[in-house]
């Protein structure tokens, strides 16, 4: 496996699918930060992909042939590990664009136990969402402007570009965001910072001390009609156990259209590091 830049990837769309997560095909558009490496330096035709936004890997292209497996293995204990530590995680977490190459990384780690749950996907539905606006709280568009105010967490929305993009300035080009400031705060955001094919994927958060009071959907919503405009069909995704943000999302007027299975195993459970890569 080698390391591949995105500009190095010739025809990066080739390795796109109906059901490539948009957080990773932007990676390999150069559109949105993240590590590509790959089985081979010229033509590959198998992508492991790292996206620092998700603190996930996908699996794309097509499945590595069988005779690559233990070399696929030993490289993976012997960078993919000692990178996970460094970011201090202690977990591996992935997901597929097709069930063969689901398949195919389960052969390979067939000695562990992988746990498996779902994200679901969701589409706008192009419904029309009154709401007021909640009361007590400041709404301001991410904008250059914004950006220069003082507020007390401010870090924290410049983090959240960063881990996206890589930098500031691509958000500008790429991307959608609004807040809401209690006592001059961020409390709560709604954005679209990836964007594929058509779609722009709409993400919320709020703190909890302020959940319950309308602002997600209501910042969702601003975040929905400025997508719209763009040109773009607006798209969500949660995890199956994220019931609140699956609310949210359908007062919002999102319809589920698939499920996606997401998988991870501990990396303390890789106890034949070193050792050869056994076919069964």
């Amino acid at each position: 496996m080698v390391n591949l830049f995105p500009n190095e990837l010739e025809e990066s769309m080739k390795y796109i699918c109906g059901t490539s997560s948009i957080y990773f095909s932007c990676i390999l558009k150069g559109e949105a930060d993240g590590i590509i490496w790959a089985n081979r330096k010229d033509s590959p035709d198998f992508l492991l992909v790292w996206s620092p936004y998700q603190e996930g890997f996908q699996l794309m292209g097509q499945p590595l042939c069988k005779e690559e497996w233990k070399g696929f293995r030993t490289w993976f204990v012997s960078t993919i590990i000692p990178f996970l530590i460094e970011q201090g995680m202690d977990y591996f977490e992935y997901g597929a664009d097709t069930k063969a190459l689901a398949d195919m990384f389960q052969n390979i780690f067939a000695d562990i136990e992988i746990f498996s749950s779902n994200q679901k996907m969701f589409h706008w539905s192009s419904i029309e969402v009154n709401l007021k606006q909640p009361k007590g709280y400041r709404i301001e568009k991410v904008d250059r402007v914004f950006l220069q105010k003082e507020y007390q967490n401010k870090e924290s929305i410049i983090n959240e570009l960063e881990r996206a993009y890589g930098g500031i300035e691509p958000y500008f080009e790429h991307g959608v965001a609004y807040v809401a400031l209690y006592d001059n705060r961020v409390v709560a955001r709604a954005d679209m910072l990836f964007s594929d094919n058509g779609y722009g994927n709409i993400s919320v958060n709020t703190e909890e001390a302020h959940r319950r009071k309308g602002l997600s959907v209501y910042l969702a919503m601003k975040t929905i009609k400025d997508t719209c405009k763009l040109g773009l069909i607006p798209v969500w995704d949660c995890t199956d156990d994220n019931l609140a943000s699956e609310k949210a999302a359908k007062k919002c007027g999102f319809q589920m259209i698939r499920e996606d299975p997401i998988s991870w195993f501990n990396l303390n459970s890789l106890k034949n590091v070193g050792k050869p890569f056994e076919d069964k």
